[in-house]
């Protein structure tokens, strides 16, 4: 607890400048809970973690217990059983209108009868408050041992997806991991160890690692290695007569004429969004294939690696890429890896490392103003920082509006304050979350049916997207008139978190992705989370047998949360994971068109393949598809948008802004909370470092702060 005052030298009580209090707060709790956890050992009590942030229950406590002292939580749990879910199934708004309902007036009560009350409680339930005869004082070994796991946690976790870390990152993580077995004396020496080994880079307070550093020298080597090291594939002059009287444009013709003319093993094509690079990939495509050369697409997505099909390219994701154990390239194949902006370090390190040894080619497509990815570093933006031979398609053509389109062309030269002005008659300001949501579902239900079908509707967050589809789905007069499905919502863990007993919580679904025989499940079966401890999750099978499940040596599961959703006819969903077997990928619509209630079947149609029927009665990889998160619209065309913009989310930014305005061909509108803000928030910088930005500079001092 800190009072929000300080006196000054002349007597004077003024409030605390609070803004590193709240910027640091969730390092201050792990801080505390770490001293705490050690503090009671030494009264005699053990501790059980029961959160992979650090949270912990005295060791002799039970859930079942503690469960029993939860009055509210018991309510709401009551409240959504009248409604057949449980806390894990309902969603946000179910359980604050559960929370709202069973909330109690406060009364005046007699602490003294509610302290008898509480023991006779705790008497019944066999509550010992008393502590163990044993008391636990960590020596330094312990607290050092401990410390080199935590922090190499800490570093594993951060660094997945960011190649640069701040250290209050690293502390933070460390400390929750390791609460417990150590402290932040410990934590701090074995950081200041591992920076001394060269296991760590650190300038100031950013930190890398040695290995993410190698990785991207090596990468910079391939590209090096590759300048002027191939025969081109035609020359400029004879690919420059072949593309003539093509509906090219400049910038296309030219990226098109690299592809085949350059003698480098990798190129860049910079395109920016709407530029036409599906056009200009089909007509390089066929220059290179009339040459005796295979253009194979590559894409950091099941969606984007479809959409290069488009072009007549055989393509695959990223991911099936580097499953397999020997790709099919050679000296004749031009690799053609689209969404270049999205790949990652690691990914694009092994693209050219396994195109350097076959001896293709590799042809780099992308956009750097647009997303970045998900995981470490920024490739395709490193190297054309270092000069990588590229071509810019700065053209857009996918706007019809030309007051849409100069927005685009301004958001994409990163003028945010000038789009916004440009579309200033199309921001309107709504201040309150419920009330812009509804507004944005009042809007879009308005619509045509023809033309909801061309709209899109973004936002930038989880809850303001599940907000909206709710409702829509009022708007459209489809609540209450569908049937109640189980859905799957990924549990998004980085890989050292999917090894940790901790990340799985009651209720949990996990999906195997290979067989386990141990464990008596085969690939594709969905199993639940009854309980976890120390290195093992207690999972239930569909016959109802109980099974020991350990992650970090049984990787091969997928988490998921489960959600109730109500699937009505007329329904429009999205699918939220790939199934080959239907030719569905992750993040295509389909709008469902029969129910069937005894066989307790839905019917889906989606354009280009068909009627889809599934069971409803296993969890379903589906969401209601109104509206999307940016990130999943990046990819997509519309002939409107209709943009959900918080400027108090985190998620605002440059990137973000530009992915969305340009999504649309006629007209966009902006809906934010307050239209003098709108500017700086969507202006933020989207910033992704390299490894490389962090050069080896660290003092003795750093390491007492």
């Amino acid at each position: 607890m800190v009072l929000n005052a300080t006196q000054r030298p002349d007597g004077e009580w003024r409030a605390l400048e609070q803004t590193d209090f709240y910027q640091q707060k969730m390092l201050m709790g792990a801080m505390y809970r770490t001293e705490l956890a050690l503090e009671v050992q030494k009264l005699g009590y053990q501790v059980r973690l029961t959160h992979a942030d650090g949270r912990f229950e005295l060791g002799h406590i039970t859930a079942r217990q503690i469960e029993a002292f939860s009055a509210r939580s018991q309510a709401i749990k009551a409240a959504l059983a009248t409604q057949g879910k449980t806390r894990e199934q309902a969603s946000a708004r179910e359980k604050e209108i559960a929370n709202l309902a069973t909330r109690e007036r406060k009364t005046e009560v007699d602490h003294q009868t509610l302290h008898r009350n509480w023991l006779d409680k705790s008497r019944d339930l066999g509550i010992n408050y008393q502590p163990g005869a044993t008391l636990t004082v960590l020596g330094p070994q312990s607290l050092e041992a401990a410390a080199r796991t935590a922090v190499s946690y800490a570093v594993e976790h951060a660094t997945e997806r960011q190649a640069v870390v701040n250290k209050s990152t690293l502390v933070r993580t460390a400390l929750e991991h390791g609460t417990g077995n150590t402290d932040l004396v410990a934590i701090r020496a074995e950081l200041k160890r591992q920076t001394q080994s060269g296991e760590l880079i650190v300038a100031g307070e950013r930190y890398t690692t040695q290995a993410a550093q190698l990785r991207e020298r090596d990468m910079l080597d391939v590209v090096a290695r590759g300048r002027g090291a191939l025969p081109n594939i035609m020359s400029e002059r004879q690919a420059g007569q072949t593309l003539v009287g093509t509906s090219l444009n400049e910038g296309q013709r030219a990226a098109a004429m690299m592809v085949v003319s350059s003698n480098d093993r990798v190129v860049a094509i910079q395109g920016a969004a709407g530029s036409g690079k599906t056009t200009m990939l089909t007509q390089a495509r066929e220059l290179v294939e009339a040459q005796g050369y295979r253009a194979q697409g590559l894409a950091p997505s099941a969606a984007a690696a479809r959409e290069l099909g488009k072009a007549g390219i055989s393509s695959q994701t990223l991911a099936a890429f580097q499953a397999q154990a020997q790709p099919e390239l050679s000296a004749r194949t031009v690799l053609l890896v689209d969404e270049a902006g999205m790949v990652s370090a690691k990914d694009m390190h092994h693209v050219l490392r396994a195109a350097e040894a076959a001896q293709a080619r590799v042809v780099l497509v992308g956009d750097v103003q647009q997303l970045k990815a998900v995981e470490a570093g920024r490739p395709f933006a490193q190297l054309q920082e270092v000069g990588i031979a590229r071509v810019e398609m700065g053209e857009i053509q996918r706007q019809s509006d030309a007051r849409l389109k100069q927005a685009v062309e301004l958001a994409a030269k990163g003028y945010v304050e000038q789009s916004i002005a440009v579309l200033s008659r199309n921001v309107q300001q709504i201040d309150g979350d419920r009330e812009r949501y509804a507004r944005i579902a009042h809007d879009y239900a308005a619509l045509e049916p023809m033309e909801r079908a061309e709209t899109l509707v973004v936002a930038g967050t989880h809850l303001a997207r599940m907000a909206i589809n709710d409702n829509v789905r009022a708007e459209l007069g489809l609540t209450g008139k569908g049937i109640e499905v189980a859905t799957l919502t990924r549990k998004d863990l980085t890989c050292a978190q999917a090894r940790m007993s901790l990340s799985y919580q009651p209720g949990d679904v996990i999906e195997a992705r290979k067989p386990y025989e141990s464990l008596g499940i085969q690939r594709g079966d969905l199993v639940r989370v009854v309980e976890g401890s120390a290195g093992i999750v207690t999972l239930e099978r569909g016959d109802g047998q109980q099974v020991q499940w350990r992650p970090a040596v049984q990787t091969n599961m997928m988490a998921y949360r489960e959600a109730s959703r109500e699937l009505s006819v007329g329904d429009q969903v999205r699918f939220t994971a790939n199934d080959h077997t239907r030719e569905v990928v992750n993040g295509e619509r389909a709008t469902v068109i029969s129910i069937d209630f005894e066989l307790q079947t839905v019917t889906l149609q989606k354009a280009g393949v068909g009627d889809i029927t599934l069971d409803v009665s296993r969890p379903l990889h589906l969401d209601h598809g109104y509206c999307s998160t940016v990130h999943s619209a990046q990819g997509q065309t519309a002939e409107r948008i209709l943009i959900e913009a918080d400027t108090k989310s985190a998620t605002a930014n440059e990137s973000a802004f530009y992915v969305a305005i340009s999504r649309a061909r006629s007209e966009a509108t902006i809906y934010t909370d307050d239209k003098a803000l709108l500017p700086d928030a969507m202006g933020r910088e989207d910033i992704k470092h390299a490894a490389l930005d962090v050069k080896k500079d660290w003092l003795e001092a750093d390491f007492e702060r």
